[in-house]
């Protein structure tokens, strides 16, 4: 078990000047699994393990998606779009000889997932996800605007998140100007306020944390600044791009998870998936939000998991 924890470390060059940090891990004879960290910017971290490792089953493949983690260049956004994760999933599987394999994404990494799917569905054996974000306008909506979603659940924090803006119907290009600002202090309060805000959201029990101070600067910055610039760019898909395309991924035994709290990405957005995947298995955790460290969105994933190895083995 201890030899399965330890990753083995690859940086995979692209034609178009990134490099890519993958982590291998698990069990190097067990069913292929990609993990799709969320954000976009979230980059893997170190803890992303434990939901694979408690046994044996799976040969883990995980990566920080372009411009974080410890890809790099850092924060690039030059050759940062969702086709390029995309070509970057593929470059990876080829170069660990992968034929097929389980996709594992959550929040942004649900997306990643899905879109991937549908552009390779003959290279996607099962899917798993969780805290699902179909990059619709509606989902930004949820999550930035002053009128709808999580901003009427939570108005305080909304207030601090928002206290520089000036006009909130226009939050994500304003955030974007500051985030990229050449005034360092500006560019390093708006990434705190929004990593401070998805941190006091994401949780159906606040833990009166603030996230910022349990993160560091460059993890603070990537997520704010790649999930604004995606946000921005409508994720790079076409409106309603996942949904309209769901029929090339029916075949695809896939399980999904979405807490009925959950305040960063709508519940909704995971009933449409499971309407448009009529043969997909969806779990809507009682009591939990967003965060996969919740008690129920764990053991929901750990049981999926488990499903999903039976089915495949």
């Amino acid at each position: 078990m201890d030899g399965a924890k330890q990753s083995r470390i690859t940086n995979i060059e692209t034609s178009d000047g990134h490099s890519i940090y993958v982590e291998e891990s698990g069990q190097p004879d067990g069913i292929p699994i990609l993990f799709l960290h969320g954000g976009p910017g979230a980059g893997i971290g170190t803890s992303y393990q434990w939901l694979f490792l408690r046994s044996l089953k799976y040969r883990v493949i995980a990566f920080d998606q372009r411009g974080c983690g410890k890809s790099k260049p850092f924060a690039e956004l030059e050759n940062n779009t969702t086709t390029n994760l995309i070509e970057d999933i593929e470059q990876i599987r080829q170069h660990f000889n992968i034929e097929k394999w389980v996709v594992f994404g959550g929040s942004w990494g649900s997306t990643l997932a899905l879109v991937y799917s549908i552009f390779h569905p003959n290279q996607v054996t099962g899917l798993i996800l969780r805290g699902i974000f179909l990059g619709r306008k509606d989902d930004a909506n949820w999550f930035t605007s002053a009128n709808t979603g999580a901003s009427q659940v939570f108005p305080q924090e909304y207030l601090a998140f928002t206290q520089n803006i000036e006009n909130t119907n226009e939050i994500i290009p304003e955030f974007f100007k500051k985030l990229t600002s050449h005034n360092q202090h500006e560019r390093d309060t708006a990434a705190k306020q929004w990593f401070d805000w998805e941190g006091a959201i994401s949780k159906l029990n606040t833990d009166g944390l603030i996230a910022s101070e349990h993160a560091s600067d460059q993890q603070i910055y990537s997520l704010a600044l790649l999930e604004c610039y995606y946000l921005m760019n409508g994720c790079f898909i076409n409106e309603n791009f996942i949904l309209e395309n769901c029929d090339k991924i029916q075949h695809i035994p896939t399980h999904i998870v979405h807490g009925r709290y959950d305040m960063v990405c709508k519940c909704e957005a995971a009933v449409a998936l499971h309407k448009s995947l009529p043969n997909s298995i969806l779990t809507i955790v009682n009591n939990a939000g967003h965060s996969m460290t919740e008690p129920g969105i764990s053991s929901a994933l750990i049981d999926c998991l488990d499903k999903m190895y039976v089915h495949l083995k």
